[in-house]
């Protein structure tokens, strides 16, 4: 009998694909964005997820269970579809490989500034292949595993209660220079990885749409406990000042077991790092391996992950990586809306053909 991914798995599986390193410059983005009191403005980010997410559970209750490669195909030939395949693929490995870059530009800077980038991404990229060779089922498991290594960081905030204070998040709500449609842009990158949950159809058990929902609130919580904690520590101008504010809240955080507790919490956050950048992959390998399913899944494997080892490399600096992630995310957030969008219009047009069709022989 054919392993399906468990519900509590999927959960735990979305909430550790969606914590990206943006966690680390979030209540930054929502201060400059939104303006005073702004981490309220994840809570309208959480209702956009929900809906997007909301389509995906659409699509599978529509498409009894069916892959989108078996729905869209059934419509749309292959040949015609291989451009747009080809664009998700190239925006997922993109993504993966920024998203690593970006956190190996800063664990460098803080740890081992003399050694060479390619060490780190080849270290990331052999622990994807790892990963990535023992499947959806394994890699679920074993990210379930990670989580339980990572999750404890988040309780260390509560060490820094004694220095919280409501009055700083003053009694205005998003008053300042804000720009709301390029804020929300940025504080759904945060959110990004969901998308990949389309290609799950075949893999999972029956009901299991609820898990993506516990999942990004999983998600929302504790991006909603962090920002508010960074709000109600740090005064409005130094949050826009700092470039890691949450980096800079674990310095402040002093406990008797622990020193230098954000060095602890930033390198730990590496297993987040992997889990985001080898679901992606996995993610670009499905497509791959339906547009010729001839070639062996470990073939793809090696195609994408020398890729992402060649993309991860081009940056220079972290402001580059930073242009290359606004651009990808943007890109990966049309993608987010956009597919499943694209395969409910053709779930639509196959039912009401399939309607007309049966009209037509009760009719005869």
């Amino acid at each position: 009998m054919k392993e399906r991914l468990h519900p509590f798995q999927l959960s735990i599986l979305i909430y550790m694909i969606q914590n990206g390193l943006v966690l680390y410059s979030l209540p930054r983005f929502i201060a400059e964005y939104f303006g005073t009191n702004g981490w309220l403005s994840i809570i309208f980010i959480f209702v956009l997820v929900n809906i997007n997410i909301m389509m995906i559970a659409i699509i599978y209750k529509l498409g009894k269970g069916r892959s989108i490669f078996e729905i869209i195909e059934a419509t749309v030939p292959k040949w015609v579809m291989v451009p747009i395949y080809l664009f998700i693929i190239g925006i997922w490995i993109g993504m993966a490989s920024m998203i690593m870059r970006a956190y190996i530009f800063v664990f460098k800077m803080m740890f081992f500034p003399t050694l060479p980038v390619s060490l780190f991404v080849i270290l990331f990229i052999i622990l994807c292949f790892q990963l990535l060779r023992g499947g959806i089922y394994k890699m679920t498991k074993a990210i379930v595993v990670l989580c339980a290594i990572v999750q404890p960081m988040l309780f260390l905030l509560f060490y820094l209660i004694p220095e919280f204070d409501f009055a700083r998040y003053t009694t205005f709500f998003f008053k300042g220079e804000t720009d709301f449609f390029k804020g929300a842009l940025h504080v759904y990158t945060a959110f990004l990885g969901i998308e990949v949950s389309i290609l799950f159809f075949p893999m999972v058990e029956k009901k299991w749409t609820k898990a993506l929902f516990i999942g990004n609130l999983l998600t929302t919580v504790g991006y909603l406990l962090v920002t508010a904690i960074c709000f109600g520590f740090f005064s409005f101008n130094q949050i826009i000042n700092d470039l890691f504010p949450v980096m800079t809240l674990f310095e402040y955080t002093e406990v008797a077991f622990l020193s230098r507790a954000e060095n602890l919490c930033f390198s730990v956050f590496a297993f987040k790092i992997l889990s985001i950048s080898v679901i992606y992959f996995w993610g670009a390998q499905q497509i791959f391996g339906n547009m010729t399913k001839r070639v062996k899944p470990n073939f793809w494997i090696f195609i994408i992950l020398a890729s992402g080892f060649i993309l991860a490399l081009i940056p220079d600096s972290l402001v580059d990586v930073e242009k290359w992630l606004k651009w990808l995310s943007y890109c990966a957030i049309g993608i987010a809306w956009a597919l499943p969008i694209f395969v409910l219009c053709i779930l639509f047009t196959q039912i009401l053909l399939k309607k007309m069709n049966n009209r037509e022989t009760d009719h005869a």
